[in-house]
């Protein structure tokens, strides 16, 4: 399998040109993300060709779960799309399992701009055990659930150990819910960190976790409809969302960010076990 490996804000994926179904993309996802015996990322996505100006992605964790709404991700393919020459221009729509983006390119700056046409939830407030105490959050339906949890100050060291409690809560239903935790300097400026199901742990960065902070934030009133949040990669990913619905009952949302490719190589895994092997081509 040959593939690219692409990281956004530090969120990181291998990126292979196919349209294969979910029970194969999750066996290739469980042997080619494993940082032990595997190319080592945060997932694995799948990108194809529709037609002149449409691609197709779709998501898959290190557990081999299957997944809708990746915002890192979809910038990884986007910028994926123009630089193996599926796309020959931008802007371009983008097709997932739950939403259609428009996406813009800008291969000099290592940025990519993404435009979202999606249902938002923002689905109730729930009490939780924060690492600075009682507190709650909001839990926020965006393609996938997430948890967000506005706190004064940033925590300090690991935040996995609160963020396993939380993500498993009965409250946020029996599969529980990417954690988000969120800090803010201003109005239009913050910092979160995220705990992402299906990884089960801490990622640098997690794009539909920002997004859905700044739904979680402005149903607090907390924050402007634009924000730009640091991640724990060091980025900051800019985002401008839509308050209300349009007649079609959907919102408008934007994301931006960094999207850089690192390097493409080759996976060659024989079943049964994990008898494989990775050459690197410098990208």
């Amino acid at each position: 399998m040959e593939f690219g490996k692409y990281t956004g804000a530090g969120n990181d994926f291998v990126i292979t040109e196919a349209c294969w179904p979910d029970e194969q993309g999750s066996a290739v996802a469980l042997h080619v993300c494993d940082r032990a015996t595997g190319v080592g990322v945060d997932g694995l996505v799948l990108v194809w060709r529709i037609e002149a100006e449409r691609v197709g992605v779709r998501f898959f964790n290190p557990d081999g779960s299957a997944f809708g709404t990746c915002g890192n991700g979809t910038r990884c393919a986007a910028r994926f799309a123009v630089d193996r020459a599926l796309m020959d221009h931008s802007p371009f729509v983008i097709e997932t399992s739950d939403s259609v983006i428009e996406a813009s390119v800008d291969a000099d700056r290592d940025w990519v701009d993404l435009e979202y046409r999606m249902p938002v939830e923002v689905m109730k407030r729930i009490p939780v055990q924060g690492p600075f105490g009682p507190t709650e959050g909001w839990l926020v339906s965006i393609g996938v659930p997430h948890f967000v949890v506005p706190l004064p100050r940033k925590p300090e060291g690991s935040i996995e150990d609160i963020c396993r409690t939380i993500r498993h809560d009965p409250a946020l239903g029996p599969e529980g819910a990417n954690v988000n935790l969120v800090t803010l300097e201003s109005r239009t400026r913050g910092a979160v960190r995220t705990f992402e199901r299906g990884v089960e742990g801490e990622t640098l960065a997690c794009g539909s976790g920002a997004m859905a902070s700044v739904f979680a934030l402005r149903a607090a009133g907390l924050c402007e409809a634009g924000l730009d949040l640091r991640v724990m990669g060091g980025c900051d990913l800019q985002i401008r969302v839509q308050d209300e619905p349009g007649p079609d009952g959907v919102y408008r949302l934007r994301l931006a960010g960094p999207a850089i490719h690192l390097f493409d190589g080759r996976f060659a895994a024989r079943q049964p076990g994990l008898d494989s092997g990775v050459e690197k081509d410098a990208g």
